[in-house]
């Protein structure tokens, strides 16, 4: 859309003093001064009004508003979810709301009572009482219980799968992102029935970590479709179980009754970078501005045909400096069926 430009304040005082030349000198200054404000708050509201006409402008109050009409809420954040491995006396029992602290200082609950099998071992369910990324735990992390349980182990091991899961509510950019997505989706293609991009949508409106996805039909056979979503914010892309658990529920209730799906991540493509910094610009600063322009760069490719060039790698990298050598990749990327591209490492010449 184009951008009018609203005169200043001053600009308009010059011109209504020009209009009353004729007045006298005691009258024109004061007049013009206060015409030229009235005049100029009409110019702001009529701007402000103009940018809340489209999503891509408003604010966010009038995003609300446009986000309702389309049925596209912004994700909340999310807490972190899992199990731990506890340790006890066969036969003690873990109630269900029982709270533990973890290594970051956040507290978890029990979501369900446990009776400690014959083992001596239970994996209990947990789930974090705050919602954002810090709430997820890798495997093998420990937590306290807040109050000892008699006949129980007062920590408790994250299992396997870790606690996964937790994130911050949606990013506002990323969700006018995809209220335009479904404004465009509605006004030119019809309502969402099934088509590739139905699925890469419904993927992101699932969970706040979800960037994007992979979607592949008829990948196991006619009728088919996987999906693989993509979370840039995760390590190495991955979605985590939580993810994939929020993404099937959703597509449960809007994909077409007799699609068959599946909901997998996608696999990983490392992409090693290798380069000589000429001793004159090999500064900490010019390394970790070049880092964040190759990852840049390696996240920008997020298709089913992903190939990242040569070209525009250079390209991102010549952005801070062009007095380097590149020895890794030596050719273009390119990925193939299920796979995302992953930036492995930076190795320094």
């Amino acid at each position: 859309m184009p951008d009018y430009p609203r005169p200043s304040l001053d600009e308009l005082a010059r011109r209504i003093r020009a209009d009353l030349a004729g007045l006298p000198a005691a009258l024109l200054t004061p007049l013009a001064r206060a015409w030229a404000e009235a005049c100029h708050g009409l110019h702001g509201y009529v701007a402000w009004a103009d940018k809340q006409n489209n999503p891509l402008t408003c604010e966010l109050e009038r995003l609300y508003d446009w986000a309702a009409l389309y049925d596209v809420e912004r994700l909340d954040a999310t807490p972190a979810s899992g199990s731990a491995d506890a340790r006890g006396t066969p036969g003690s029992v873990i109630l269900a709301g029982t709270r533990l602290r973890g290594p970051n200082g956040i507290d978890y609950v029990v979501i369900g009572a446990n009776f400690m099998a014959n083992t001596g071992v239970a994996a209990v369910s947990l789930r974090a009482e705050q919602t954002g990324e810090d709430t997820n735990l890798p495997a093998g992390a420990e937590l306290t219980l807040i109050d000892p349980i008699p006949g129980i182990a007062p920590t408790f091991t994250v299992g396997d799968a870790g606690l996964t899961g937790g994130a911050a509510e949606e990013d506002i950019d990323d969700w006018r992102l995809r209220v335009i997505d479904q404004w465009q989706a509605m006004t030119l293609r019809g309502a969402r029935g099934g088509r590739d991009d139905d699925y890469r949508d419904w993927a992101m409106d699932a969970h706040p970590a979800v960037t994007g996805a992979l979607v592949f039909p008829h990948a196991l056979g006619l009728g088919s479709v996987v999906v693989h979503p993509v979370c840039d914010g995760n390590v190495n892309r991955q979605p985590t179980p939580a993810v994939i658990a929020a993404v099937e529920q959703l597509l449960e209730s809007v994909a077409p009754a007799t699609a068959d799906w599946r909901v997998a991540p996608p696999l990983i493509l490392p992409v090693t970078v290798s380069l000589h910094l000429d001793p004159a610009v090999d500064t900490t600063e010019a390394r970790e501005r070049i880092a964040r322009a190759v990852l840049d760069t390696v996240l920008a490719e997020k298709t089913e045909t992903a190939v990242l060039y040569l070209a525009e790698l250079d390209a991102g990298i010549a952005t801070v400096t062009s007095q380097y050598t590149r020895y890794e990749p030596a050719q273009d990327i390119a990925v193939t069926a299920g796979e995302i591209l992953v930036l492995s490492e930076i190795a320094w010449r």
